[in-house]
């Protein structure tokens, strides 16, 4: 992941290869390193494909509107994946936080607020009075001054929501079971996405 946002900050773009290792990489591990026996392994695989898919399925029609990239979408579908939904919104909020403040100050740098903010106002306007939702940002229109590496500032929110949980965890005097504490909190997330989904076959097959 650190390999995806140097990428995604020298050239805003974000190498499905290395995301394509870091998945690889969350499914094997839930299974061969995970705690537990292998059914409650399995289980937590099945968690980490729940998360994942359901990140890309909310953010997809954002990517669609090109408020936001295709890697940047994958990128937080796996950080929430991998961190759980609790750390994962941390990480995201962080990310959104930081990329706001990076687009702020790029927009400063490059003298074009009023013209950013103008352009965003008149796209609001625009969408209530026709009742659609356009491509807010085009590359082949719009250029390349107004990106952000906001994959880049995904990992940053992640980095940070780690850091911030162990002191939080050392601080309460958890720092040793802080590994286990997560695990477990990761497992009862999967035991309710697996309940829910059971609950979803039996109502369709009343």
């Amino acid at each position: 992941m650190a390999a995806a946002a140097a990428g995604d900050i020298r050239e805003y773009r974000i190498s499905n290869r290395y995301l394509g290792f870091a998945l690889i990489a969350g499914i094997s591990g839930a299974l061969t390193w995970g705690e537990g026996s292998m059914a409650e392994r399995s289980l937590f695989a099945a968690g980490f494909m729940i998360r994942l898919i359901t990140v890309v399925i909310l953010g997809f029609p954002i990517y669609r509107r090109g408020m936001i990239g295709a890697g940047d979408v994958k990128m937080a579908a796996l950080f929430t994946a991998w961190l759980g939904v609790r750390d994962g919104l941390k990480a995201l909020t962080i990310g959104f936080m930081l990329g706001a403040v990076l687009a702020l100050l790029k927009m400063l740098r490059q003298g074009s607020m009023v013209k950013r903010f103008l352009y965003l106002s008149a796209y609001i306007r625009h969408s209530f009075q026709s009742r659609m939702m356009e491509i807010y940002y085009d590359p082949s229109r719009d250029g390349r001054e107004a990106v952000i590496p906001l994959g880049a500032c995904f990992f940053v929110g992640a980095a940070a929501a780690e850091i911030w949980q162990r002191q939080w965890e050392e601080a309460h005097g958890r720092g040793g079971v802080a590994s286990t504490g997560r695990v477990r909190q990761r497992r009862e997330e999967n035991q309710k996405c697996s309940r829910r989904s059971k609950d979803g076959k039996n109502n369709g097959g009343v």
